[in-house]
């Protein structure tokens, strides 16, 4: 089965039984509208590629923004309904979609969070930054997270496929039995900026805890702009 196609029925299956039913935002996903966005982007459209169950999406709603969302598993559009009210402003498409369904330049804001490393390949990440690229309005701004290689989802559950490539597989007796799904690794900073070098890095960062199992969950942050000094040709 195709990486995305994997990942996709994990999800599928996840959503359904409510295993991944979030409903607060992530907290770095707050902290980066108070240091940032509550200066620079106080208002605007927001995309939050990857929504999952709304949790993000009702946050950026809830201070003011106009909030679209995508997703690749339908079982989210009954969660999200529940976290935002409607699904009017949420689609569901698929995996390997190459174009999205949004006009040139119709976002002040994209988050990603902790769903393009679902791409399998270098490639296609930067195939749908490009394209994610052209959704944004000039100055506009990413944020994204990547997995780092000091996981613990990657030391102790999973085992390299190929290159930054990990297949993950949870056992029983573990809170997440039964997970499995293909990672695509970030190794360090340079590799960050060299996988989304097609925005201008505004800062890059890392979030990191541990506690009981999850003896560490790093993920790197990127925050790009599109265009920040001046056009490319």
């Amino acid at each position: 089965m195709d990486a995305l196609a994997q990942n996709k029925a994990k999800y599928e299956k996840a959503y359904r039984e409510q295993r991944e039913f979030l409903r607060y935002p992530a907290d770095w996903v707050i902290r980066f509208h108070n240091m940032y966005m509550k200066q620079h982007i106080p208002s605007g459209k927001v995309l939050d590629f990857g929504c999952g169950s709304g949790n993000n999406s009702r946050f950026f709603m809830d201070k003011g923004y106009e909030v679209y969302g995508t997703d690749v598993a339908e079982a989210t559009l009954p969660l999200i309904e529940q976290n935002c009210g409607s699904t009017d402003n949420f689609q569901i498409l698929p995996p390997d979609i190459s174009i999205l369904p949004f006009e040139n330049g119709a976002f002040d804001f994209i988050l990603s969070n902790q769903v393009l490393y679902y791409y399998d390949t270098a490639e296609r990440i930067r195939a749908i930054c490009e394209e994610l690229k052209r959704c944004l309005k000039p100055s506009g701004v990413v944020f994204f997270t990547m997995m780092g290689p000091k996981s613990y989802y990657i030391t102790k559950h999973a085992e390299r496929v190929g290159d930054d490539l990990y297949e993950v597989k949870i056992g029983t007796g573990h809170r997440l039995s039964g997970y499995h799904e293909i990672i695509y690794v970030v190794r360090d900073q340079a590799h960050l900026l060299d996988l989304f070098d097609t925005f201008d890095c505004l800062t890059t960062g890392y979030f990191d805890q541990s506690m009981f199992d999850l003896e560490s969950n790093i993920h790197w942050i990127f925050v790009g702009q599109k265009y920040a000094h001046a056009p490319h040709p």
